[in-house]
């Protein structure tokens, strides 16, 4: 039996996770996971009152946090969805072609939701119908089903497996439990399998210590990325202000299912997400409710970012967006909980933007350092000295452009 797991992140306290257990075939090839809810690292079930933001915070740790190239390599995820899930497409997780959208039992086949599966069938999912029995309700779902779950622990109607074969359905066993199970799901015809017999649900903690997002600023997102004409630049402006959301669209942009090399450009990485693949992000981590970012340290952070990528000015083989992207890292540990060495473990970055970070060397180093200590100038009237007026010039720059920003707060 080769049942492959990543490893899992350290404890991250009482802060929700997710779980994993396989699905495996007849040779106990481990070829997909189901995805689950729990409230904390040590919990051993799902303890939720609202299904819509259970799904969205698993989906956020699977696929933003924590990435689904890590988390699973390339095998399939099956994703539990309630009804209020399916009639949302702009959540939708991409890729299509590695997520398996699982149908909850209580969903039944009206017409509304065969509209809402039809949608995402045409957009490339599998559909799975879980605990799934036949009857007057839910005929119709086998329409759109691709998968249907059934579980070992109650009786089988072996003669609706037949119905679902003729509807060109894979047939997968959950609760298989022993070989015995095994053995009597295989006699049935079934082509996979999952339950204890197979493994346990793992639980993984997110990379993230905290997860304080800028609800404010979602918002306002929201709204910009679902106008007629979207303005980059302002969505671009909008997610500096959210670490949480700028730290999740640069390692999405850098996933493997984008092929397109290492960027830490944050509109670069815009444009390789694009407009559906960001409706989706920011509304699963809305839905997620992560808590406010401290005010006080965004602006600090804005500020200090501002001021880098005007600093730069000068250098011509200097980016600007990389001289803001390390000031505005220089504080991202702060205001996302998490330590400076992990956190860069987890966004890509540029040598010269780590070599600044991690040890302030490299032109983008110099620029880091000459704005963060006139910075703790300007926070200390007793250090005050004099300095150059393009410092202060870069500097008040810096300040209004963070007021205008953080008035949008």
């Amino acid at each position: 039996m080769n049942i492959s797991q990543p490893s899992a992140p350290p404890s991250q306290g009482d802060g929700y996770c997710i779980a994993l257990q396989p699905i495996c075939d007849e040779e106990y090839r481990h070829i997909a996971d189901e995805l689950l809810y729990r409230n904390s690292i040590d919990a051993e079930d799902a303890t939720f009152d609202d299904p819509l933001k259970a799904t969205a915070r698993a989906s956020s740790v699977a696929i933003y946090e924590i990435g689904l190239d890590k988390l699973i390599g390339e095998r399939s995820l099956f994703i539990n969805v309630s009804r209020e899930w399916l009639e949302r497409p702009e959540l939708l997780p991409l890729p299509p072609e590695r997520v398996v959208i699982e149908v909850l039992e209580s969903v039944t086949g009206d017409e509304r939701t065969l509209d809402a599966l039809n949608v995402i069938k045409s957009r490339g999912y599998r559909i799975a119908l879980d605990d799934y029995a036949l009857d007057a309700d839910n005929a119709s779902l086998l329409q759109v089903a691709d998968i249907i779950k059934i579980d070992l622990s109650a009786p089988v109607d072996e003669k609706s497996l037949g119905e679902y074969r003729r509807h060109g359905c894979t047939l997968l066993a959950e609760k298989v439990e022993t070989l015995e199970d095994f053995e009597y799901a295989k006699q049935l015809g079934f082509e996979l399998y999952q339950g204890f017999f197979f493994a346990r649900p793992q639980n993984f903690a997110t990379p993230l210590t905290q997860r304080r997002s800028n609800n404010s600023i979602q918002i306002k997102l929201v709204r910009e990325l679902y106008r007629e004409a979207v303005s980059l630049e302002r969505v671009a402006d909008m997610i500096s202000q959210d670490p949480h959301l700028y730290v999740t669209v640069i390692k999405r942009a850098n996933s493997s299912y984008y092929q397109a090399g290492e960027s830490n450009n944050l509109k670069r990485s815009l444009q390789l997400l694009g407009l559906n693949e960001l409706r989706t992000l920011v509304a699963t981590v809305m839905l997620a409710q992560n808590g406010p970012v401290c005010r006080l340290t965004m602006q600090h952070a804005l500020t200090r970012a501002f001021m880098c990528k005007h600093l730069v000015a000068p250098f011509r083989n200097i980016d600007p967006e990389d001289a803001f992207t390390t000031g505005l890292f220089s504080l991202m540990d702060a205001m996302l909980g998490i330590e400076m060495d992990d956190l860069l473990r987890e966004v890509p970055l540029s040598d010269q933007i780590l070599q600044a970070l991690k040890y302030n060397t490299g032109t983008l180093g110099a620029i880091l350092t000459l704005a963060r200590d006139y910075q703790e100038l300007q926070s200390d009237p007793t250090r005050m000295s004099p300095a150059s007026d393009e410092l202060r010039a870069c500097y008040l720059k810096g300040v209004e452009e963070t007021q205008a920003m953080m008035k949008l707060i």
